[in-house]
């Protein structure tokens, strides 16, 4: 009998921590800030792709500006029709099961 209430206890002990921290793992999305050049802009979608060295490679960051994203350039407000291709720029972003959103784009 002991056995089984010992196992008991452990069972939900262990459920509980999954509960508890499983959750709060997808409730905080993961934010990247990198930095690269834009190589294509399309204002009709909202949307930029930036090329970022990561030694010797390129990775690229592309999809669409959050409806919160902050955009600045020149450490003023701006918007996506601010920016050009080949500016060097600074971008926060987060994966989604889509693919990339961008939070924040910062330009010189």
């Amino acid at each position: 009998m002991k056995k089984a209430s010992c196992f008991t206890v452990i069972f939900l002990t262990v459920v509980l921590t999954i509960c508890l921290f499983g959750t709060q793992g997808t409730a905080g999305e993961k934010i990247y800030q990198m930095k690269g050049e834009i190589t294509a802009i399309e204002s009709a979608y909202n949307t930029v792709v930036i090329e970022v060295p990561m030694g010797k490679r390129m990775f690229t960051v592309a999809g669409p500006l959050s409806s919160e994203a902050i955009l600045k350039r020149g450490g003023q407000c701006a918007g996506l029709t601010d920016f050009v291709v080949g500016d060097q720029v600074t971008v926060k972003w987060r994966g989604t099961d889509k693919g990339h959103i961008i939070e924040m784009l910062k330009g010189n």
